[in-house]
């Protein structure tokens, strides 16, 4: 009587366990839980404050479980390459934080307490950060290239409608008299002239259109119509079809310059650094997806 008791309250133990936690996704022999879900979220603003590179005030709980699954992705993937974080290291990174802060251990659990998280949450935190930081520049940095010509791009298109601006363009006009093209026409001459870019056949109704190198050309020396479809027109692009005196032109920008470039100088690493997080997220995606599929993984959501 008293073993089925017994029985009866281990039982009812474990049933009540199973209600409070469960496991919510399992990665090869790696389970995570509910509970850890949950701690997550309790401490994500702190988080954030820690390591913005990987969390996210605004998380959802499927992108938590995302996360739990992508640390064992890199972990591993670092393990390859012999990339392993030690406990030595971690330790490290947080004596500099202890040295800059200007406080001891016993000061520093603390400050962490106060901010609802437990030492050896953190130190987990810092490990996950400095994986997912060698991840980036080892992994997905290599992986990307950002070139002058996209930077520039950027730039122009975020200044467009500056009227302080002025540019200088190496220039090609494509023209074709008015009186040959109709309206349908017209608004393909764009898509015609870059297919003709490619494959150097021009459509009959297009066979008029003659070609003239420009070479480089300031803004003082065109005018206002030609500017504003300019500044728009990315380079290595066709500008919009401009009407000039009996003439339709689409421009060639084979390259386009700041006449003062101090601005743009002062701004490449910024646009640089935001190209890299654009083109990281579409690269991170695809690189964990592809990693997937060489794992167990199974979800209990």
């Amino acid at each position: 009587m008293r073993f089925i008791l017994l029985f009866i309250v281990l039982w009812s133990s474990i049933s009540q366990a199973k209600l409070l936690d469960k496991i919510t996704v399992i990665v090869d022999d790696k389970a995570f839980t509910e509970s850890q879900i949950q701690r997550v979220l309790t401490t994500l603003k702190t988080r954030k404050e820690i390591s913005p590179q990987i969390y996210n005030e605004d998380l959802k709980r499927s992108e938590i479980v995302n996360i739990f699954i992508n640390r064992i992705l890199i972990k591993e993937k670092l393990k390859e390459m012999g990339y392993i974080i030690g406990d030595d290291q971690v330790e490290a990174q947080i004596g500099q934080t202890e040295k800059r802060l200007r406080l001891n251990r016993a000061t520093f659990i603390e400050f962490l307490s106060r901010n609802n998280l437990k030492f050896d949450e953190y130190f987990e935190i810092i490990r996950e950060t400095i994986e997912y930081n060698v991840f980036i520049s080892r992994i997905i940095q290599p992986m990307i290239s950002i070139t002058e010509q996209e930077i520039k791009n950027s730039f122009f298109k975020t200044h467009s409608k500056d009227k302080t601006f002025t540019f200088k363009y190496n220039l090609v006009d494509f023209s074709i008299p008015k009186s040959s093209i109709n309206r349908e026409d017209l608004n393909s001459f764009q898509e015609i002239m870059e297919k003709y870019q490619q494959s150097g056949v021009l459509p009959p109704q297009f066979s008029s259109v003659q070609t003239n190198v420009l070479g480089e050309v300031t803004e003082e020396f065109i005018n206002k119509d030609l500017i504003e479809a300019l500044k728009v027109t990315e380079e290595g692009k066709f500008s919009r079809p401009i009407l000039i005196g009996k003439e339709y032109h689409v421009f060639f920008v084979k390259k386009k310059d700041l006449m003062e470039s101090e601005l743009f100088n002062r701004g490449k690493n910024k646009i640089r650094a935001e190209l890299f997080n654009q083109k990281s997220k579409d690269m991170k995606k695809v690189w964990f997806q592809r990693e997937e599929n060489k794992h167990f993984i199974k979800k209990f959501l």
